[in-house]
């Protein structure tokens, strides 16, 4: 069965991909983020209301390759009879340059359409992905925000 996976392609340095999914993730995931996650071995918590994850850090090839292996999880949906689905799932983004640009590669190593949760995480990967490209073009994405959140 096919993992979800996604590339996109822009005219920034690889370094700056890297720094993006190394330390920015709070301006293009979610803003309800703590923890580190430049370094092998680091490990961060990341939530979307009462949507929670944690990550480790387990690989990582400066401008090359980062991977994230998914500790906990819970989905907070109610139709789903297990909310812990993305445990032991691994986020492997790769960056590669041709010349023409530089494209970023997210493997959602696990996550298919054997997954209860498949298609609203589908959905939630390409709006993300696409937060993440913005940010990448105008220093600006679209992440969740906590504090929005707790207002609505």
């Amino acid at each position: 069965m096919k993992d979800y996976q996604k590339s996109i392609t822009v005219n920034n340095a690889a370094s700056e991909i890297y720094a993006a999914i190394t330390q920015h993730i709070p301006d293009w995931w979610s803003d309800d983020f703590s923890g580190a996650s430049s370094q092998k071995g680091d490990r961060y918590d990341i939530a979307f209301g009462e949507t929670r994850k944690t990550f480790e850090i387990t690989d990582v090839i400066p401008n090359k390759q980062v991977v994230w292996l998914c500790l906990k999880a819970h989905i907070d949906m109610k139709a789903l009879t297990r909310k812990d689905e993305w445990v032991g799932t691994r986020l492997i983004w790769t960056i590669t340059s041709d010349g023409q640009g530089t494209t970023l590669t997210l493997l959602h190593e696990g996550l298919n359409k054997s997954f209860e949760c498949y298609d609203v995480c589908e959905s939630g990967w390409d709006y993300f992905i696409g937060s993440l490209e913005a940010f990448l073009i105008t220093r600006k994405g679209t992440p969740y925000h906590k504090k929005e959140a707790i207002e609505k």
